[in-house]
């Protein structure tokens, strides 16, 4: 039995389903790479993946997952998605949930331009940003300026452009709380406080981080307590034609850290928590 079942908080289920992992894929942390590495451990109906668009509520999985059989739900081991997490509160099983968590000032970087090459050909929220920043002209300063400090854009652009503003935070908590009323504001001030709080007891109830810094050091956690034996090192998906963090401006740098720090503070988190159990191995 792998540590993560026998050390978590019994729960009592209504029947005997066997444990499942989750894997939240947060945008642009090398999540693709890494799901190429839970495709290698979980594979036929073993693995269920639910990328797509208009997956992202607990309403959704609530009505997907008890439609489906007993069958069908026993033969599950791992849940794959962007949005896989939303099942959190309905799950009916022993679950643990996984994510890799970023520099916060790289992801966006990464973001801003994996966006804007959206634009054309794209489609999701993901090109529905990169067609709002090419009509609007906006620089990734111009995002802080407008939409953190101005505030003089509409409550559906302040929406659009939320994953800017603290998006692995967001990401984790969509479940559990109501996200859009989450404050766009700089530094932690008692009104992001509280989101932070949530964050902290969800994560350490439900969740297993790792570092996108650390990406190896990660997977190799992973395969520890989950029990994988195929490990995968490649990378895929990375934004191609974005600047190096070094190349932009000390002032947009700044912006993008006080404007995400809840992010910087889950990131320190999530460095701390694979150093200190990535020493077990």
């Amino acid at each position: 039995m792998f540590s993560w079942i026998r050390n978590r908080r019994h729960t009592t289920f209504p029947h005997s389903l066997g444990p499942i992992v989750i894997y939240h894929h947060i945008a642009k942390t090398g999540g693709t790479s890494l799901r190429k590495v839970v495709q290698a451990n979980y594979t036929g109906r073993a693995l269920l993946e639910l990328y797509g668009p208009n997956r992202g509520s607990v309403d959704w999985y609530q009505r997907f997952y008890h439609a489906l059989s007993y069958k069908q739900k026993a033969e599950i081991q791992c849940i794959a998605a962007h949005s896989a997490h939303y099942i959190i509160p309905i799950i009916d099983r022993p679950f643990r949930v996984f994510t890799l968590v970023r520099d916060p000032v790289e992801r966006v970087i990464s973001l801003y331009y994996f966006t804007r090459g959206l634009a054309k050909k794209g489609v999701g929220k993901g090109a529905q940003i990169g067609r709002a920043l090419e009509t609007l002209g906006w620089d990734l300063t111009d995002i802080y300026q407008h939409v953190g400090i101005k505030k003089d854009v509409p409550s559906e652009q302040r929406r659009l452009f939320a994953p800017f503003f603290n998006g692995q935070t967001r990401a984790i908590l969509g479940p559990h709380v109501d996200t859009a009323a989450m404050p766009i504001i700089a530094g932690v001030p008692e009104e992001l406080q509280a989101y932070f709080d949530k964050l902290s007891a969800v994560v350490t109830q439900h969740y297993e981080l790792g570092v996108t810094e650390s990406y190896e050091r990660s997977v190799r956690y992973f395969a520890r307590v989950f029990g994988w034996r195929h490990l995968v090192f490649v990378h895929k998906n990375r934004t191609k034609k974005r600047p190096k963090k070094h190349e932009l401006s000390p002032e947009t740098i700044d912006l993008i850290r006080e404007f995400n720090q809840l992010d910087v503070m889950l990131h320190s988190q999530a460095r701390a928590y694979l150093l200190a159990h990535a020493k077990e191995e």
